[in-house]
């Protein structure tokens, strides 16, 4: 196993359980993880190396705003998919982000059908679309705490990079 796939399982499983315990990715985490693709990058690959890390840390801030924007998304989950995409680059990050949604889906919806809930949780979440619609007041979609309906998305872009470390895409 190489060291970069190393790095990243090891700085995605540690975020994971951070989210667990804390209910967040603290930012020391995230720039000790920006500073080590920063150095892994320019040791293998030299300037071009810090091109594609800074462009892998740039494409999931931009991609990724409008899901951050309506509080869909976490800004932890966000700045742990840059880091892992200044270790990864543009093309991988893009893919592990693309999987970790499928896999986020599927994820929640078993929980829905575990918990029974589903016409709850879709009655919430069209209310939420017709509310930002009529009044444009922008509130956070997910409420805060330990909840049912609260989703630790590391875990689904922990089985991304599980998957992506096995060579499966």
């Amino acid at each position: 196993m190489s060291v970069q796939l190393l790095c990243v399982l090891c700085f995605s499983g540690i975020a994971m359980c951070m989210d667990f315990l804390m209910e967040k990715v603290v930012n020391e985490f995230i720039i000790m993880l920006w500073l080590a693709g920063f150095c892994w990058q320019i040791r293998q690959n030299g300037i071009l190396g810090g091109v594609s890390g800074a462009s892998g840390f740039l494409f999931p801030c931009i991609v990724l705003l409008p899901l951050f924007y309506f509080r869909m998304l976490g800004a932890g989950d966000i700045k742990l998919f840059s880091g892992l995409g200044v270790f990864l680059g543009v093309p991988d990050v893009f893919k592990l982000i693309l999987c970790s949604l499928f896999l986020g889906g599927l994820l929640s919806f078993a929980f829905l059908i575990s918990c029974g809930n589903i016409k709850e949780r879709f009655s919430y979440f069209f209310n939420y679309v017709y509310q930002y619609s009529q009044n444009k007041v922008l509130y956070p979609y997910i409420k805060r705490g330990n909840r049912p309906e609260n989703f630790h998305f590391t875990v689904p872009i922990f089985l991304s990079v599980m998957l992506y470390a096995g060579g499966f895409y």
